[in-house]
C-alpha cells in the first residue's frame, strides 16, 4: 500500500457523520444527561472538526498533494488543541481514552505536517501510525459512552 494510501484508510476511520447520544432510562440518568450535555454544548462540534479534518487529509492524499496534506493536518493540529481545551468527558473511563486518542491525533498532527513538508516518508508512516492508534482509542471512548447510554 503507497504512503498516501495508507493515509486515507487512516482518515477514513472518522469519515462517518456524527450523530448525537440518545439516552435510553435504563442506565444511570444523571451520567446520560451529563454526557448529552457534553456532546450538544460543544463536544458535537470537536468531533465534527476532527471528522471534516480527517476527510481533508483523505482528500489530499488521495490527489498526491503535499501542501494540501500538510495544511490538512495543520488544521488538524488546531482542532486538536481546541478539542484539549474542551470539557472532559464526564465519565473517567471515557475521559481517558478521549485524551489518550486527542494525545496521539496531536502527535499525528505534528508528524504529518513535518512530513509532508520535507516529503519525508518516515513521518509521514509514523503519523499514520498514530492516526490509527488515536482512532483506537476514540473507539474506545465511544464504546464507553454507548455502554453509559444504554
Amino acid at each position: 500500500m503507497s504512503l498516501l494510501a495508507t493515509l486515507v484508510a487512516s482518515a477514513s476511520l472518522l469519515a462517518g457523520p456524527v450523530a448525537a447520544p440518545s439516552a435510553d432510562p435504563s442506565g444511570d440518568g444523571q451520567m446520560q444527561q451529563a454526557i448529552s450535555d457534553w456532546f450538544t454544548k460543544g463536544g458535537d462540534k470537536r468531533l465534527t472538526a476532527l471528522q471534516n479534518d480527517f476527510e481533508a487529509i483523505a482528500k489530499a492524499a488521495t490527489a498526491t498533494d503535499l501542501p494540501a496534506v500538510e495544511a490538512s493536518c495543520t488544521t488538524l493540529k488546531t482542532d486538536v488543541d481546541a478539542a484539549q481545551a474542551y470539557a472532559p468527558l464526564p465519565d473517567a473511563r471515557a475521559q481517558k481514552a478521549w485524551a489518550a486518542s486527542l494525545d496521539l491525533y496531536e502527535k499525528a498532527a505534528l508528524d504529518c505536517v513535518a512530513g509532508a513538508d520535507q516529503a519525508d516518508a518516515q513521518l509521514l508512516l509514523k503519523s499514520n501510525d498514530e492516526m490509527t492508534q488515536g482512532s483506537q482509542e476514540l473507539s474506545k471512548a465511544t464504546a464507553r459512552v454507548q455502554e453509559i447510554l444504554r
